[in-house]
């Protein structure tokens, strides 16, 4: 009885240890989503009055940038199920290794919500179009948080800076939310 108990707990250990992520692999998933983030600039950049409310029929640049989105939620998350067990990052080049990986995605990622605000402004008078993509986006928001919470607590000698990074893509990302709840009915 005793032996099931200690072979219980050294399994649930052992799993634990195998979800774990290596700095290697932190920046590999951070770099992934910066992949999936830019993919999307070039939708985005299409985006117009004429296009813009073929979302109605499934088609124009907001289906696929939706769909970008949805993914990038899904990478993440699948990335964040494994952060429980890692450990902090004492070595600075891993730490330098990971701290960049996050740097570009926010910068790949600003730039592609700086796309979306500026285009904005031209779906005032298409007002259906802002509640699916201020919704997908707050998924976004969610995970870019639970990331960023957890790269503040592994990679200590950058707290300051992904601070820093993870409130200046959060002012962007809350900016973009605003701007696409407004174009609605």
């Amino acid at each position: 009885m005793l032996f099931s108990k200690i072979f219980s707990a050294g399994a649930v250990m052992a799993a634990t240890a195998m979800a774990a992520l290596s700095p290697a692999q932190i920046a590999d998933s951070l770099k992934t989503v910066t992949t999936q983030s830019q993919k999307l600039q070039g939708p985005a950049q299409s985006i117009t009055i004429v296009n813009a409310p073929l979302i109605v029929i499934g088609q124009g640049p907001f289906p696929p940038i939706i769909s970008g989105f949805t993914e990038i939620v899904t990478t993440a998350t699948a990335a964040i199920s494994q952060f429980d067990g890692t450990a902090k990052i004492t070595n600075q080049a891993d730490a330098d290794l990971v701290f960049d990986a996050f740097r570009g995605f926010v910068r790949v990622h600003q730039e592609l919500l700086n796309i979306l605000i500026g285009k904005a402004g031209l779906l005032t008078q298409v007002p259906f179009i802002g509640p699916p993509v201020a919704a997908v986006l707050r998924s976004v928001e969610g995970v870019v948080d639970s990331i960023a919470i957890f790269l503040i607590d592994t990679v200590e000698v950058y707290t300051t800076e992904i601070e820093s990074e993870a409130n200046s893509l959060g002012s962007t990302l809350d900016l973009t939310i605003t701007k696409y709840q407004g174009i609605s009915v």
